[in-house]
């Protein structure tokens, strides 16, 4: 077994890859730590079997018994454990759902901050402010030098890749309709986290209709002979399942829409010429790309999901309006109010990249501490009765869905996976961090 001084897991690879690798090239190029990364969600036997890290860096962290992290606590509980949290800017319904809910989270776990307003809602939380360590978010950094010049002319590679007309307008729709997936089983475990019983199927009936109206936009809109229209689906939602489920809403004259779930939503954004999405934090990483940001509301927004920064974007509530927007021949610079809110709350100290890693290094020399949870890795190994409804839960839906397999009945959860294009390999790591390497020098 090979000691190592981080383990940082990833997991979405789109969302978080380009970061992990951009702080490992920083720390092996300042320091002698040993970094490896590695996915959460593919081959985590194969990495408990293999590193014993003195730092551990999770992609979230609401419990220890929540998403599969009780595995890495009971394997590593020698381990001091950051959250990065990948999802900081939350609407009034997220902040119940992903809120700090026990010991593990609150009292053993150091929690990156993007900036003031998230250091609040962790310590309104019960988190202690020594636990908290305020940043930047540093995704936003990728838009800036010297991160910016990592992704190079992607538009002509994006084209030729996928047959785009570059002399063509592109708008490009990261759509954010993800709860319109959902399944009863899926809603019902949001609400055991805390998401509000009534709001949760007041969320999901929303998303459905509101991407069945969009669906229908999109389908209108390759009127526009003007423009290329690129629809991403959110890193969670399988390309296939949500395709289908599109072209079931507004017809096949969707085939002339572009759906694409590769890449990166920056080397989108960075390529594009106007970006349209719901209500999509990506609109906010438009603005601090300059890119012209609209957000289509075809529904008014129930009250729960409301966010401060909605109110600073530009409106599409019509399908006529969508069409006039796409059309438009002049360049928008309606992006500079949402920059300068997303500058003021989440990048006004410097660079959050180089931020993330001298955190990192500070764990892993001992400057900033947490706690090891050896109790709570201990309190692992008891049965109690939690566990043994949590462990039923799992087991039992299990062998339902292996029996109607069995019985030739096939059902979407057999085919679902939120993870289909996150598998991580070192070779792809060690390409990456040569790049940013090559870049930061």
């Amino acid at each position: 077994m090979e000691k190592v001084d981080l383990v940082y897991f990833v997991e979405h690879v789109a969302r978080e890859l380009d970061i992990a690798c951009a702080v490992k090239a920083i720390l092996e190029k300042n320091t002698d730590i040993s970094v490896k990364i590695a996915s959460i969600t593919h081959g985590l036997k194969d990495v408990f079997d293999a590193y014993q890290p003195k730092v551990v860096a999770l992609p979230y962290c609401v419990a220890v018994h929540e998403a599969g992290l009780d595995k890495i606590v009971a394997r590593w509980s020698g381990a001091k454990f950051i959250n990065l949290a990948y999802e900081q800017v939350l609407g009034k319904a997220q902040k119940n759902l992903n809120s700090p809910k026990d010991d593990f989270a609150r009292e053993y776990v150091m929690h990156h901050a993007w900036g003031d307003f998230f250091a609040q809602y962790l310590q309104d939380n019960n988190v202690p402010e020594t636990h908290i360590a305020v940043n930047g978010n540093p995704s936003y950094a990728l838009y800036r030098e010297p991160y910016k010049e990592y992704y190079g002319n992607q538009r002509r590679r994006l084209a030729e890749q996928f047959g785009l007309d570059s002399e063509k307008r592109w708008i490009f729709v990261p759509e954010n309709y993800g709860w319109a997936f959902f399944r009863d089983h899926m809603v019902r475990a949001r609400i055991r986290r805390g998401f509000d019983p009534e709001h949760a199927y007041q969320y999901r009936d929303f998303a459905r209709k509101s991407l069945q109206t969009s669906a229908q936009w999109w389908r209108d809109a390759i009127q526009v002979e003007s423009v290329e229209l690129i629809v991403r689906p959110r890193p969670a939602i399988p390309a296939e399942s949500f395709v289908e489920t599109v072209r079931e809403m507004a017809g096949d004259a969707l085939k002339k829409v572009h759906f694409i779930k590769h890449g990166t939503v920056r080397e989108w954004i960075l390529a594009s010429d106007l970006v349209i999405s719901n209500f999509s934090t990506t609109l906010l990483e438009a603005a601090v790309a300059r890119k012209p940001v609209y957000m289509m509301v075809p529904y008014p927004f129930p009250e729960f999901l409301f966010a401060e920064w909605y109110e600073i974007v530009e409106k599409i509530e019509t399908g006529n309006a969508f069409n006039a927007v796409i059309a438009q021949n002049e360049v928008p610079d309606n992006w500079k109010d949402l920059e300068e809110w997303a500058i003021n709350q989440m990048i006004s100290r410097g660079d959050a990249i180089s931020g993330l890693a001298e955190i990192l290094a500070s764990l892993v020399c001992g400057q900033i501490n947490v706690p090891p949870p050896v109790e709570i890795a201990h309190q692992l190994e008891r049965m109690t009765p939690a566990r043994v409804v949590r462990l039923a839960r799992k087991h039992g839906w299990n062998l339902i869905q292996s029996s109607l397999s069995a019985l030739g009945i096939k059902t979407q959860d057999q085919g679902w996976t939120a993870h289909e294009s996150d598998l991580v390999t070192d070779e792809v790591v060690e390409q990456r961090v040569r790049r940013w390497k090559e870049i930061l020098n």
